[in-house]
């Protein structure tokens, strides 16, 4: 049926239409194993490493079809206790750089990563409230419920696919803080209101369509719902010089929109995550006794350095307050696929529920602060 797709179908990050997508492109992740590997096939074919991503997803293959556990339930595959502090973090970061030996106790396991509607943060959230999966909700944006449903205080988190790598957590630390939370998301929607033109096989007219529609129509909702502040989640990487500006600009469009002159929510962005060059889990099953080599490295002239740069110019520009996501992921320029022994990602860029609930504490502690204080 024409605009009804698949959640767990990854899609490109759009850019405007100027652009060069090139060096952008994601390809979907499937429903089920198969398609997976052929997807990622692909994904890793796009940055040459085709040969290492066949070993690695046919190992995942035959994982999943050799043992039961690759069936087990999403409670006992995400399943992983918080980290308490940054400082218990970035120990934990500086052992797990340099570690090699794949934990055998790794959460989730290679058998459940095959299963990515178990494991990866967007399996969290609701397709009955996704306008990428009925894209006729884009007209009437409807939020899914999160965090205290008995809380009178509101927090909206907005964006891509990747507010489902914040939502187990943004659950936690909203009974824990008790407020609820309102999540819009349409995974592959730029998180900027840029309109979108053009189509690709993973996003084709009506998913343009429907994306500019919920841009239109977002603002109207959330601000009927008053909230106290509001979160934006972004997904894409670094636009170039030609093109961050553009981001800083529409995503200060967005954060304006949902401001009124009787409501003025907190304006938060969680910064951007890394982008690895090929899905760790295949990565992990190709090298388990060298796991350090799935790990991500970047410098200062790096496209995740200009990501991150990019992250400052929009709190500059917008008025927004900045919670850095990538030192909860990184250590002196090194991003483990695997931190303690929870595996980062359920894919190239999306994390898994585990890790999500891992930095639930960190993240609560990060909003403490700009919850407690006036609204800006």
């Amino acid at each position: 049926m024409t605009g009804v797709r698949s959640r767990h179908q990854r899609t490109i990050h759009h850019l405007p239409a100027s652009f060069d997508l090139r060096p952008f492109i994601r390809v979907g992740t499937p429903r089920g194993l198969t398609g997976r590997v052929v997807d990622r096939l692909r994904e890793i074919d796009i940055h040459g490493h085709l040969k290492a991503l066949a070993l690695g997803s046919a190992l995942l293959l035959a994982l999943a079809a050799g043992s039961a556990s690759a069936s087990a339930s999403s409670s006992k595959s995400n399943a992983v206790a918080p980290v308490s502090s940054f400082a218990q973090l970035e120990a934990v970061l500086a052992t797990s750089i340099k570690q090699t030996q794949l934990p055998a106790d790794l959460v989730p396991s290679l058998e459940q990563l095959s299963n990515v509607q178990e494991v990866q943060g967007s399996a969290y959230l609701h397709a009955s409230c996704d306008p990428y999966v009925y894209n006729s909700e884009a007209s009437d944006p409807a939020p899914c419920w999160y965090g205290s449903m008995t809380s009178t205080k509101t927090v909206v988190i907005f964006g891509d696919s990747f507010v489902g790598n914040w939502i187990p957590a943004l659950d936690l630390a909203g009974k824990s803080m008790d407020f609820r939370v309102a999540e819009f998301s349409f995974p592959g929607c730029l998180t900027p209101f840029v309109t979108m033109t053009g189509s690709s096989p993973d996003f084709d007219a009506s998913e343009v369509k429907a994306c500019n529609e919920f841009h239109q129509n977002l603002p109207r909702v959330v601000n009927a719902l008053a909230p106290e502040a509001v979160i934006a989640a972004n997904g894409t990487p670094s636009w170039g010089p030609a093109g961050n500006p553009s981001f800083v600009s529409n995503l200060g469009k967005a954060f304006d929109e949902m401001t009124t002159t009787t409501s003025h929510p907190i304006r938060i962005l969680l910064g951007t995550g890394p982008h690895l060059l090929e899905p760790a889990p295949s990565c992990l099953a190709t090298h388990p006794g060298n796991i350090n080599l799935c790990n991500f490295h970047y410098g200062p002239s790096s496209a995740f350095a200009a990501a991150l740069q990019r992250d400052s110019d929009t709190i500059a520009a917008d008025q927004l307050h900045l919670i850095p996501t990538y030192p909860w992921l990184c250590l002196d320029g090194v991003c483990p696929a695997v931190i303690g022994h929870v595996d980062v990602y359920a894919d190239a860029d999306h994390m898994t529920i585990a890790m999500s609930k891992y930095l639930a504490v960190l993240l609560e502690q990060a909003l403490a602060p700009l919850l407690s204080g006036p609204a800006s």
